[in-house]
């Protein structure tokens, strides 16, 4: 199998649970590169998410961020392509949010950043899995007085809307009403919070659309994923590849399972199928 293209998740994935790149990734990434392959970071994250260490490897260039909703030239700076949120559809559910009662920390992503308010930015902590995810709620962020009115006087489409829950019997409840807004695609990638995206903005769409821009055959794809968020990517790629941490509905999506973000699944699955 030619390998052409390998697109990755960053957390759970190719990241470790301390938001840090195991070395055998990164040597397996550089040797990728030097064979002239594609490295393409695909992420629920915004282009100001994804690691400067990343973003500097030779052999990236592009980024599928915000769940697929922006493919991203990083190397000139520039949109290849978007499939974003209309401006009514996504003040309709954040007001949902705001308005539902429970404890939500609800942000918008607008012009590659998440707009959230004081209270959520310092509250972090509260909604956040873990430290690291605090930490890069924080790096991701911008403060406004009120997300929802700056939404609407921005007048702006949305990349996503992130929902974090402090009650997951409250992210049951708004999952079953944000089934009833049309035009909408609600995944998750960790277990506390929901991602809301215009229908059609998923990985596997991003990756498909990406190949053909680069002139690269989806049988010469390969995808790694763990969450919810990666099944569209894993089942569009030539090769998907699901980590061992993964939840199990990823790991039945995925042709192949390999070792757990921990133990450098990426470099594993790519030493056995490009590099060997």
């Amino acid at each position: 199998m030619k390998i052409r293209l390998i697109a990755t998740d960053m957390d759970g994935t190719f990241l470790d649970d301390e938001k840090q790149i195991p070395e055998a990734n990164w040597q397996a990434l550089l040797a990728c590169a030097a064979r002239g392959i594609q490295i393409v970071p695909a992420t629920g994250r915004t282009v100001r998410g994804i690691p400067d260490r990343i973003r500097t490897l030779p052999g990236v260039r592009y980024a599928i961020t915000t769940n697929g909703a922006v493919v991203a030239d990083l190397k000139e700076d520039r949109i290849i392509s978007t499939c974003r949120i209309p401006v009514d559809t996504a003040l309709r559910v954040l007001e949902m949010a705001r308005d539902s009662g429970d404890d939500i920390m609800y942000d918008a992503y607008m012009d590659g950043i998440g707009c959230t308010t004081q209270y959520f930015y310092d509250h972090a902590e509260r909604y956040a899995v873990s430290a690291g995810v605090a930490a890069l709620i924080r790096k991701t962020r911008r403060v406004v007085p009120d997300n929802i009115r700056y939404v609407k006087e921005m007048g702006k489409e949305i990349d996503k809307i992130n929902m974090f829950f402090t009650d997951m019997e409250a992210r049951k409840r708004m999952r079953v009403s944000l089934g009833q807004i049309p035009g909408i695609l609600v995944t998750s990638s960790i277990p506390n919070n929901l991602e809301i995206n215009a229908a059609g903005a998923d990985k596997g769409s991003a990756l498909l659309r990406l190949a053909e821009f680069l002139g690269i055959g989806r049988e010469e794809t390969m995808a790694f994923g763990d969450g919810e968020n990666d099944l569209s990517m894993l089942r569009a790629a030539g090769l998907g590849v699901a980590m061992e941490n993964g939840e199990e509905q990823v790991k039945q999506a995925s042709d192949f399972v390999t070792v757990s973000n921990n133990d450098a699944g990426v470099a594993s699955a790519i030493r056995k199928f490009v590099l060997e």
